[in-house]
């Protein structure tokens, strides 16, 4: 990985000068949600657009499987069982 990939034009790895907003990474649990019932999920922070990756049961889930419903809210087209793990990891603006 070149360098001007890892930092902004100012050397650090926070937000560069003139630069709208920075973007942090963000990771939700919803073990305690999976129950072979629910298919929708809300997330604690908006979700920047493109930046959604969802894991079931440490398996990355593809567009066939989830689908983004608005700013903080997936869903499965089939429910996740009981017992699965489910995480979503995604960016979020900084407040």
């Amino acid at each position: 990985m070149a360098i001007a990939n890892v930092y902004n034009d100012e050397g650090g790895t926070g937000k560069e000068i003139g630069a709208e907003t920075v973007q942090s990474k963000q990771t939700d649990n919803f073990d305690s949600l999976c129950n072979g019932s629910n298919t929708q999920f809300t997330t604690t922070k908006d979700i920047t657009e493109g930046s959604l990756s969802v894991y079931l049961n440490g398996l990355k889930q593809g567009t066939t499987t989830i689908s983004l419903i608005d700013d903080r809210n997936f869903a499965f087209s089939t429910p996740p069982l009981t017992g699965d793990s489910l995480e979503a990891v995604y960016n979020t603006p900084s407040e």
